[in-house]
């Protein structure tokens, strides 16, 4: 007779360890905000996002986007500048000075941008004029500016009554910007003792097409000056004022006819409007006064450029 099988041995169980008795505890990690999220993926697509396969399209493609790529239209405002020329004469700079950008993306885009695209470049007819530091402008684009303190300028020049022939120094320009309290400039100041009544404003610029008389609203005469003396960088817009006044055209169609005159045979067709100024709010020019202004209180002497401003 077989023995009962007995039950195999219960094994004692081993009472669970401190370590083993107490778990981790995982923090769940803190929801990112929504706007967040957003704000971050757009700042990492701006900065990874690349179309490698610009160079794989046709030509005219490729032509059609650097042409629709050009910056609109600028305002260039002439100001004094830090850099004096080799005899010590003050040197005036723009404002919006700063190359387009095609002009270091490729080879093809920078032809394209030339194309539309030149550099200033005065030459100083004379020993006691000023100078003007390089930059790039679109002759059907952009507006050179000539502010309060640089109609002052074009007066000298204009009055100067020595024999230095100054026709064409600004050539290229089609689209100028004088200020209005320089508006006799046009007309008063045209004509030279014993000569025919040339427009020596059109001597100037040549290539003129579209004068614009622009109006600074701004009712103080010292805010006006030295905004004039250092504008804000790209800070300088004109917004072309549109009406059909009878009594506005009549006003002005007698100096677009003026800047015609005495050139026969020559496609001189030149409009005058009205234009506002518009400037960014902080002007370093107040900046550069408010120091001037100081210096004057303590009886300090300003360094530098800040002399001769």
């Amino acid at each position: 007779m077989s023995k009962p099988q007995g039950h195999p041995a219960i094994l004692p169980i081993a009472e669970p360890s401190l370590e083993t008795r107490i778990l981790p505890h995982h923090n769940p990690p803190p929801k990112q905000s929504r706007s967040l999220a957003k704000l971050q993926t757009a700042i990492s697509n701006k900065f990874t996002r690349r179309f490698h396969k610009l160079m794989d399209l046709p030509v005219e493609i490729r032509l059609l986007i650097w042409e629709a790529a050009l910056p609109d239209g600028r305002v260039h405002e002439l100001h004094p500048c830090v850099k004096l020329l080799e005899n010590g004469k003050m040197m005036f700079r723009s404002n919006h000075s700063t190359p387009p950008v095609l002009l270091s993306v490729c080879q093809e885009s920078r032809r394209v941008t030339l194309q539309h695209y030149q550099l200033m470049s005065y030459v100083a007819r004379s020993s006691l004029s000023k100078g003007v530091r390089q930059f790039y402008f679109s002759p059907e684009r952009d507006t050179l500016f000539l502010n309060t303190l640089m109609g002052l300028y074009m007066a000298f020049m204009l009055l100067d009554d020595d024999q230095t022939n100054r026709a064409g120094v600004m050539t290229g320009w089609h689209n100028i910007a004088l200020d209005a309290d320089r508006a006799h400039l046009i007309t008063l100041l045209a004509g030279r003792a014993g000569h025919a009544p040339k427009p020596r404003f059109r001597e100037i610029f040549p290539d003129l097409k579209v004068l614009t008389l622009a109006v600074d609203t701004t009712k103080k005469g010292k805010t006006r000056f030295r905004t004039s003396v250092w504008p804000g960088e790209n800070g300088t817009s004109l917004k072309v004022v549109e009406s059909t006044s009878d009594e506005l055209a009549r006003v002005l169609e007698p100096m677009a006819q003026f800047l015609v005159m005495e050139y026969p045979g020559l496609d001189l067709d030149t409009c005058v409007q009205l234009a506002r100024v518009r400037r960014k709010r902080f002007i370093r020019g107040d900046v550069r006064y408010g120091f001037r202004k100081t210096c004057a209180f303590m009886g300090v002497r300003p360094p530098g450029v800040f002399m001769r401003l």
